[in-house]
């Protein structure tokens, strides 16, 4: 059967030269390299993968119901909080890691970015300052939190995910 030849023709001489030559070894013309395909093939991987990453309706409506529906948040921050001090919380929070919570927030400062909302908190009863990730269920939510003001007061449930910028991250959160 017939194999794939290593050799590409030069586009000067059409001598056979191996591809990865920087010039033709017969004219000593440069050697154009093809990364056109390997652009390409990277947009899309990468077009694949943040797809993937974007939650979707569906999947954002089930948790909703689970973290809504749970009959008490899973973890108290203001006693979890209690006898530490603001650093070690933070190196604590894989203690929080996953469980569920409800908290009364003043809001700082909040963000529309597409489909959620980021907003971060002010540090209050010995919670230090929070990053929500907040999913509103419809337009009326939607309406309420574009024109929140710094100072208002929320409450949320939401699943703790780690930390960001020295402040737990709840993501996602949602109105209660």
């Amino acid at each position: 059967m017939f194999q794939k030849s290593k050799f590409k023709p030069c586009e000067n001489c059409q001598q056979p030269v191996f591809p990865k030559e920087i010039n033709c070894p017969y004219c000593g013309s440069p050697i154009k390299k093809d990364f056109l395909p390997k652009i390409v093939i990277g947009l899309l991987l990468l077009i694949l993968l943040s797809t993937l990453a974007i939650p979707t309706k569906g999947k954002l409506e089930k948790e909703r119901k689970r973290i809504v529906s749970v009959g008490a948040a899973t973890v108290d921050v203001s006693n979890w909080a209690k006898n530490k001090n603001k650093k070690a919380m933070l190196d604590k929070i894989g203690e929080l890691e996953g469980k569920i919570v409800e908290l009364h927030l003043q809001v700082f400062v909040a963000t529309y970015l597409s489909d959620y909302f980021g907003i971060v908190t002010v540090p209050s009863d010995g919670i230090p300052g929070t990053y929500l990730m907040l999913y509103p269920k419809d337009g009326t939510e939607t309406a309420f939190l574009k024109n929140i003001k710094a100072g208002q007061t929320i409450k949320i449930r939401g699943k703790v995910n780690g930390t960001y910028l020295k402040r737990i991250k709840i993501e996602p959160a949602f109105l209660i």
